[in-house]
């Protein structure tokens, strides 16, 4: 009986770290759930800084709060204040690993900064937990132009267009590349730093979210 009731608890603890590993919603109580949503409230009505205020009201709630510290990020990012963002997005995916919009966010920050080997590992984790999203494919195609890999930039700019036929960036990167190291062409141009779009509105997959949506 005692060795039946060790295994059950074991068990127990093995199915609590894989639902940790997989949170979306917070385990914090009510109090954590009503501050992220006035954090979405606020910041779909612009109000960035009480957006910051209540997400981090509702990560402080509740630590394993994914979302709450995805929010932060976003609001952060809204204000151009790209470390603080870049740390909130680190804190979403510690606590949830399977966050992909998180990783992409962070992936992109990193590009921006020039830190392309952390900006790959989180882009790369992007594709796989969000693989819907173009963005993370679109960066992965510029990083691997810029290091001349002509057929892994081509793989990913294409990819990001088969699911955002409209993405100018990536026709644009996949022309370049194609031109630069593929053979079409120039060489040498695949180490010049890509035109990077600025995105102000929160974006979560391949287009801006509307007020309202997440």
């Amino acid at each position: 009986m005692r060795a039946f009731l060790i295994r059950h608890f074991l068990l127990l603890g093995v199915i609590g770290l894989i639902l940790t590993g997989c949170q979306t919603m917070p385990t914090g109580g009510g109090a954590a759930v009503d501050n992220y949503n006035l954090g979405r409230a606020a910041y779909d009505a612009g109000d960035y800084q009480n957006a910051v205020a209540y997400f981090l009201e509702a990560t402080r709630l509740d630590p394993r709060y994914g979302e709450a510290f995805y929010g932060l990020g976003r609001a952060y990012e809204a204000q151009n204040m790209n470390r603080q963002a870049l740390d909130a997005y680190l804190n979403a995916v510690s606590v949830q690993p399977s966050h992909g919009a998180a990783h992409a966010r962070a992936g992109i920050l990193y590009f921006k900064q020039r830190e392309y080997v952390p900006a790959e590992i989180h882009l790369k984790r992007a594709t796989e937990y969000a693989p819907s999203d173009p963005l993370p494919f679109y960066y992965l195609g510029e990083i691997y132009r810029m290091q001349g890999n002509c057929k892994a930039s081509v793989d990913m700019y294409k990819k990001a267009l088969a699911l955002n036929p409209g993405l100018l960036d990536a026709k644009e990167g996949l022309r370049r590349a194609q031109r630069e190291i593929c053979g079409g062409g120039g060489g040498g141009g695949g180490n010049r730093p890509p035109k990077v779009e600025r995105a102000t509105e929160f974006t979560g997959g391949g287009r801006a979210l509307k007020p309202g949506e997440w």
